[in-house]
Order: C-alpha cells, then sequence, then structure tokens
C-alpha cells in the first residue's frame, strides 16, 4: 500500500494510460459462463463415473454414493460458485463517462467490507481473521464517516493478519490436495477433488478479503482451475505407466526383489501426484491473492486520481454561443426562403 502516496497525484489521463484497457463486457460474461459450465461438467462426469464404479461392486452402495454425489455436486460446486459471484467487486477499468460513479461504487464497497470485518470480530468467537485493535479502529472511523482512515486501516488489515491467514488458508488447501490425491489412486476422484476444492480456496480467500476479483480476473481464474483438474487426470492416468518403467530399472539396476519394482512404482507414482497437484493449488489461491491485492491498490490509487477543473457555467456558455453563432447563417436563408 506504500505505492499509494507516490500515485495520490496522478491524473486520470495517466491513470487510463496506465491501468486501463478496452474490455468486451458481454464476451467476458460468456467465458464466465463457459468456464462454470466447463468445471461443472467434469465434475459431473468424474461423479458420474464413481458412481457407476460403485455400483458394479455392490448396487446398494451405488445407489447411496449416487446422493453422496448429489450433495458434493451441489454444496462443492453450486454452492461455492453462488458465493464467489454473490460478492462485488472494485470497479477499476474505467473511462470518462464511468469513473464517477466508480469511485462511489469503490468507496461504498470498501464501507461494507469494513461492516464485514466489524461484525466478523463482534460475533464470531476466537476470531483470528483481523487484528483486534485495527479493527476497533475501523468502527471508529466508520461511525464518524473517516474515509481516508478507512482506507488507510484496511490496507493495514491486509498487509498483516490477512496476508498471514491467506497464506494459511493456501497452504492448508494444498496440503489437502496433496494428500488425497496422493493416496486416491483414481484418475476421477483426483480430477473431481482439484476441482472442488480450489473452487473452495477461491471461496475462502474471497471471503477473507471481503471482495471478488473482477470478472476478467475471474476469467483467468476458472482457466486455472479447470486446467489444474486436467491436469490432475492427465497425471493420474499417465504416471503410474512412466514411473512404472522407472522404477523397474531401478529395481532392476539394485538387484532386489521382484515384487520391489511395483512398491516402487506406486510410491514414486502417487508421490509424484500430490506434489504437483499441491502445487498447481498454490499457484491458483497465490493467483487469487494477487488479483485481490492489485484491484484494491487501483481502485485505491483511482480514488486519490486529480481531474482537470472545468468551469461548468464557463463551458456552458461557450458551447450556447457556438450553437447561437451556427444558427444565424440558418436564420437568414429562411428569411430569404419565405420572401
Amino acid at each position: 500500500m506504500a505505492e499509494n502516496k507516490e500515485n495520490e497525484k496522478m491524473s486520470f489521463e495517466e491513470y487510463k494510460a496506465r491501468y486501463t484497457k478496452p474490455e468486451n463486457g458481454k464476451l467476458i460474461k460468456a467465458g464466465l459462463v463457459f468456464l462454470i459450465g466447463g468445471i461443472g461438467v467434469i465434475i459431473f462426469t468424474c461423479l458420474f463415473l464413481i458412481c457407476l464404479r460403485v455400483y458394479e461392486i455392490n448396487d446398494i452402495a451405488g445407489y447411496v454414493m449416487i446422493g453422496v454425489s448429489v450433495i458434493i455436486f451441489i454444496f462443492l460446486f453450486i454452492v461455492p460458485v453462488t458465493r464467489i459471484h454473490k460478492m462485488k467487486y472494485f470497479i477499476t477499468n474505467v473511462n470518462d463517462r464511468t469513473v464517477r460513479n466508480a469511485q462511489k461504487h469503490n468507496k461504498q464497497l470498501r464501507e461494507e467490507i469494513a461492516d464485514k470485518m466489524i461484525d466478523y470480530n463482534a460475533k464470531v468467537e476466537g476470531a483470528t481473521w483481523y487484528n483486534e485493535k485495527l479493527v476497533g479502529e475501523l468502527a471508529i472511523a466508520r461511525v464518524s464517516n473517516n474515509d481516508k482512515q478507512i482506507k488507510s486501516l484496511l490496507g493495514q488489515i491486509y498487509d498483516g493478519d490477512v496476508k498471514k491467514q491467506s497464506r494459511k488458508l493456501i497452504r492448508d488447501h494444498a496440503l489437502k490436495i496433496g494428500l488425497v490425491t496422493m493416496f486416491s489412486q483414481s484418475q476421477f476422484v483426483d480430477t473431481a477433488f482439484v476441482a472442488v476444492y480450489e473452487l473452495g480456496l477461491i471461496k475462502d480467500l474471497v471471503y477473507l478479503y471481503g471482495f471478488r476479483p473482477s470478472d476478467s480476473k475471474l476469467m483467468k481464474i476458472y482457466l486455472t482451475v479447470l486446467t489444474n483438474s486436467l491436469t490432475a487426470y492427465g497425471i493420474s492416468a499417465t504416471s503410474s505407466n512412466f514411473v512404472g518403467g522407472i522404477a523397474n530399472s531401478i529395481s532392476n539396476a539394485v538387484s532386489k526383489v521382484s515384487a520391489l519394482s511395483s512398491v516402487i512404482s506406486v510410491v514414486v507414482s502417487s508421490t509424484i501426484q500430490g506434489v504437483v497437484n499441491a502445487s498447481l493449488s498454490v499457484i491458483i489461491g497465490l493467483q487469487t491473492r494477487e488479483y485481490l491485492l492489485h484491484e484494491y491498490h487501483l481502485q485505491d490509487v483511482l480514488d486519490e486520481i486529480e481531474f482537470e477543473q472545468v468551469d461548468e457555467k464557463e463551458m456552458i456558455n461557450e458551447v450556447k454561443t457556438e450553437i447561437l453563432k451556427s444558427a444565424k447563417p440558418i436564420g437568414k436563408k429562411a428569411k430569404l426562403v419565405e420572401a
């Protein structure tokens, strides 16, 4: 947040040149729908194939698995995506017509984030997300409607406790994904688990910060989730054969019993799957956090930009004079026609 002071006197033209670019809102919305649908199809397909396998083993267990799969699909896919999109985001990609409304929207969102933090610390017993002292000062700033103080305190909270908590969330999610995909031995379980757990990580980070990334950034995040899910499937499906060949060579080289080959193959293959999937989850968590912090910084810069001071009355009079000048020749022509 230290960059804010450097950018306090940035003009709007400088801001536009540095931070804004044309975006096709409809195309981005369509991309979001397509990516969400793609993730949903992957999760549904994996759950369906898991149900089939369980049903082949035991029909009653198969029916139970169908019910479990429906619950998983609703609560680990539909609910997280819905909650993410219900959150507001800062408007930072603006033009001459939208900049004023964007500033008002961003100010209101900052106040809502502050209220959420205050409410969280007041209602949640043993709350650890936000610094108690800073949140207390934030409550005073809200009562006095001190916008500059609210921005300053939010910046301190994000740089302190929220940063630590986000690291913990990312690490915990990545660890669970790594362990599950290491021991599952099923590409369908790996793929579905990576997808739903990464969506859960994104949701948790969004709730921690109190806002979500903009649609264009969210589209990139969903694309990464989709890619990671397919990567998990590919690793699970191919690593066993690849590592198995290496393990056989190692086993023969050290002249161990033949059973050691399969043991090495399973252990090494599973470890690779777990490490790769965990690493990809860390990357998407850091990517989401980077987008959130970047857009929070941009709205802070946007709030401090300087506009050219224009005398509205003077401009109106200038326009009025030009219109009257243009109207005189038309009036003369009309008189000649009448004559």
